[in-house]
Protein backbone atom coordinates (compact mmCIF):
# COMPACT_ATOMS: atom_id res chain seq x y z
CA UNK A 1 0.00 0.00 0.00
CA UNK A 2 1.37 3.39 -1.02
CA UNK A 3 2.12 5.97 1.60
CA UNK A 4 -0.40 8.34 0.31
CA UNK A 5 -3.41 5.56 0.73
CA UNK A 6 -1.86 4.88 4.26
CA UNK A 7 -2.09 8.45 5.13
CA UNK A 8 -5.98 8.32 4.05
CA UNK A 9 -6.35 5.11 5.97
CA UNK A 10 -5.00 6.46 9.28
CA UNK A 11 -7.28 10.03 8.67
CA UNK A 12 -10.43 7.78 8.18
CA UNK A 13 -9.42 5.60 11.29
CA UNK A 14 -8.85 9.05 13.29
CA UNK A 15 -12.33 10.31 12.26
CA UNK A 16 -14.50 7.33 13.04
CA UNK A 17 -12.45 7.04 16.17
CA UNK A 18 -13.13 11.24 16.99
CA UNK A 19 -17.06 10.61 16.17
CA UNK A 20 -16.82 7.24 18.79
CA UNK A 21 -18.64 5.04 16.17
CA UNK A 22 -17.26 1.43 15.56
CA UNK A 23 -16.07 -0.02 12.70
CA UNK A 24 -19.73 -2.23 12.81
CA UNK A 25 -21.58 1.07 13.25
CA UNK A 26 -20.02 3.17 10.32
CA UNK A 27 -20.40 -0.52 8.06
CA UNK A 28 -24.03 0.65 9.14
CA UNK A 29 -23.86 4.45 8.15
CA UNK A 30 -21.54 3.66 4.66
CA UNK A 31 -22.84 0.58 3.31
CA UNK A 32 -18.98 -0.60 3.26
CA UNK A 33 -18.83 -4.01 4.36
CA UNK A 34 -17.18 -4.35 7.88
CA UNK A 35 -14.35 -6.50 7.08
CA UNK A 36 -13.46 -3.78 4.39
CA UNK A 37 -13.13 -1.23 6.80
CA UNK A 38 -10.71 -3.22 8.91
CA UNK A 39 -8.90 -4.17 5.94
CA UNK A 40 -8.41 -0.17 5.31
CA UNK A 41 -8.04 0.78 8.48
CA UNK A 42 -5.33 -1.87 8.96
CA UNK A 43 -3.84 -0.87 5.49
CA UNK A 44 -4.33 -4.20 4.22
CA UNK A 45 -5.71 -2.67 1.05
CA UNK A 46 -5.87 -0.26 -1.58
CA UNK A 47 -9.40 1.49 -0.81
CA UNK A 48 -11.11 1.36 -3.86
CA UNK A 49 -12.80 5.74 -4.90
CA UNK A 50 -16.44 4.49 -4.12
CA UNK A 51 -15.32 2.80 -0.67
CA UNK A 52 -13.61 6.00 -0.03
CA UNK A 53 -16.39 8.04 -0.95
CA UNK A 54 -19.26 6.45 0.94
CA UNK A 55 -16.62 6.21 4.47
CA UNK A 56 -15.65 9.65 3.81
CA UNK A 57 -20.16 11.13 3.55
CA UNK A 58 -20.80 8.92 6.33
CA UNK A 59 -18.15 10.51 8.38
CA UNK A 60 -19.49 13.64 7.48
CA UNK A 61 -15.96 14.60 4.85
CA UNK A 62 -15.64 15.21 1.67
CA UNK A 63 -12.88 13.78 -1.02
CA UNK A 64 -11.75 16.49 -3.14
CA UNK A 65 -9.35 17.38 -5.56
CA UNK A 66 -7.00 20.26 -4.50
CA UNK A 67 -4.32 22.03 -6.22
CA UNK A 68 -1.29 21.40 -5.03
CA UNK A 69 -0.35 25.35 -4.23
CA UNK A 70 -3.56 25.34 -2.05
CA UNK A 71 -2.40 22.01 -0.26
CA UNK A 72 -0.82 23.75 2.74
CA UNK A 73 -3.77 25.87 3.35
CA UNK A 74 -6.33 23.13 3.08
CA UNK A 75 -4.32 21.05 5.34
CA UNK A 76 -4.22 24.28 8.01
CA UNK A 77 -7.86 24.96 7.78
CA UNK A 78 -8.41 21.25 8.44
CA UNK A 79 -6.42 20.63 11.16
CA UNK A 80 -7.99 24.01 12.81
CA UNK A 81 -11.29 22.80 12.31
CA UNK A 82 -10.94 18.69 13.27
CA UNK A 83 -10.13 17.50 16.88
CA UNK A 84 -8.99 19.58 19.35
CA UNK A 85 -8.36 22.55 17.12
CA UNK A 86 -12.12 22.75 16.78
CA UNK A 87 -11.82 24.28 20.32
CA UNK A 88 -9.48 26.91 19.56
CA UNK A 89 -11.07 27.91 16.28
CA UNK A 90 -14.76 27.86 18.62
CA UNK A 91 -12.71 30.35 20.80
CA UNK A 92 -10.87 32.26 18.15
CA UNK A 93 -14.50 32.68 16.53
CA UNK A 94 -15.82 33.92 20.19
CA UNK A 95 -13.20 36.21 20.90
CA UNK A 96 -13.45 37.86 17.71
CA UNK A 97 -17.23 38.55 18.10
CA UNK A 98 -16.64 40.13 21.43
CA UNK A 99 -13.91 41.94 20.19
CA UNK A 100 -16.38 43.09 17.66
CA UNK A 101 -18.97 44.44 20.22
CA UNK A 102 -16.52 45.86 22.26
CA UNK A 103 -15.04 47.96 19.70
CA UNK A 104 -19.26 48.73 18.75
CA UNK A 105 -19.98 49.70 22.11
CA UNK A 106 -16.50 52.09 22.50
CA UNK A 107 -17.73 53.83 19.33
CA UNK A 108 -21.20 54.69 21.27
CA UNK A 109 -19.56 55.44 24.28
CA UNK A 110 -16.60 57.95 22.90
CA UNK A 111 -17.24 59.07 19.06
CA UNK A 112 -14.97 61.68 19.06
CA UNK A 113 -11.99 59.69 20.06
CA UNK A 114 -9.55 59.32 17.63
CA UNK A 115 -7.79 56.23 19.06
CA UNK A 116 -11.11 54.19 18.66
CA UNK A 117 -11.44 55.04 15.67
CA UNK A 118 -8.15 53.66 14.63
CA UNK A 119 -8.58 50.42 16.89
CA UNK A 120 -12.25 50.01 14.88
CA UNK A 121 -10.15 51.07 11.59
CA UNK A 122 -7.35 48.37 12.22
CA UNK A 123 -9.91 45.44 13.11
CA UNK A 124 -11.87 46.38 9.85
CA UNK A 125 -8.71 45.61 8.40
CA UNK A 126 -8.72 42.59 9.79
CA UNK A 127 -11.50 41.54 8.58
CA UNK A 128 -9.91 40.30 5.36
CA UNK A 129 -8.15 37.84 7.73
CA UNK A 130 -10.00 34.47 8.23
CA UNK A 131 -10.56 34.12 11.76
CA UNK A 132 -8.93 30.30 12.15
CA UNK A 133 -5.57 31.91 11.46
CA UNK A 134 -6.01 34.00 14.82
CA UNK A 135 -4.65 32.53 18.10
CA UNK A 136 -7.16 32.78 20.75
CA UNK A 137 -4.43 33.55 23.11
CA UNK A 138 -3.95 36.55 21.26
CA UNK A 139 -7.52 38.04 20.62
CA UNK A 140 -8.22 37.31 24.46
CA UNK A 141 -5.47 40.21 25.31
CA UNK A 142 -6.77 42.30 22.88
CA UNK A 143 -10.09 42.09 24.24
CA UNK A 144 -8.94 42.39 27.83
CA UNK A 145 -7.10 45.44 26.72
CA UNK A 146 -10.10 47.31 24.84
CA UNK A 147 -12.18 46.23 27.95
CA UNK A 148 -9.74 48.46 30.09
CA UNK A 149 -10.26 51.62 27.72
CA UNK A 150 -13.73 52.44 29.95
CA UNK A 151 -11.21 53.09 32.88
CA UNK A 152 -10.81 56.73 33.36
CA UNK A 153 -7.37 55.89 35.56
CA UNK A 154 -5.91 52.93 32.89
CA UNK A 155 -7.51 54.31 30.05
CA UNK A 156 -4.86 56.20 27.67
CA UNK A 157 -2.63 53.29 28.85
CA UNK A 158 -5.20 50.37 27.61
CA UNK A 159 -5.83 52.52 24.38
CA UNK A 160 -2.08 52.27 23.55
CA UNK A 161 -2.01 48.58 24.47
CA UNK A 162 -4.64 48.17 22.35
CA UNK A 163 -3.36 49.44 19.14
CA UNK A 164 0.03 47.39 19.89
CA UNK A 165 -1.71 44.26 20.37
CA UNK A 166 -4.16 45.24 17.22
CA UNK A 167 -0.55 45.75 15.30
CA UNK A 168 0.73 42.34 16.82
CA UNK A 169 -2.77 40.51 15.81
CA UNK A 170 -2.00 41.60 12.39
CA UNK A 171 1.35 40.90 11.91
CA UNK A 172 0.57 37.38 13.58
CA UNK A 173 -2.57 37.05 11.04
CA UNK A 174 -0.95 38.14 7.65
CA UNK A 175 1.86 35.73 9.04
CA UNK A 176 -0.11 32.87 8.90
CA UNK A 177 -2.35 33.60 5.87
CA UNK A 178 1.14 34.20 3.91
CA UNK A 179 2.25 30.18 5.63
CA UNK A 180 -0.67 28.67 5.02
CA UNK A 181 -0.66 29.63 1.30
CA UNK A 182 2.74 28.88 0.42
CA UNK A 183 3.25 26.20 -1.74
CA UNK A 184 5.14 23.25 -0.51
CA UNK A 185 8.28 23.10 -3.40
CA UNK A 186 11.47 22.41 -2.09
CA UNK A 187 13.72 24.95 -2.34
CA UNK A 188 17.79 24.21 -2.60
CA UNK A 189 19.35 25.42 0.77
CA UNK A 190 22.26 26.56 -2.13
CA UNK A 191 22.82 26.98 -5.87
CA UNK A 192 25.71 26.58 -7.84
CA UNK A 193 26.47 29.59 -10.02
CA UNK A 194 27.65 28.24 -13.48
CA UNK A 195 29.32 31.67 -14.12
CA UNK A 196 31.71 31.31 -11.86
CA UNK A 197 35.05 31.23 -12.92
CA UNK A 198 36.65 30.95 -9.59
Amino acid sequence: MSYRAQEIAANLRKARLAKGISQRELSDLSGVPQAQISRIEASSVDPRATSLLALAHALEMELALVPRKALPAVRMISKQTSGQDSKALGQAVKEWNRISERLRILQMESPALDAVKRLQKSFADLQRFQVQFAAPESLKRLRQALEKIKEPLTQPEALSRSQDLMRNLSKELAQSTELAHSDERVRPAYSLDEDDDA
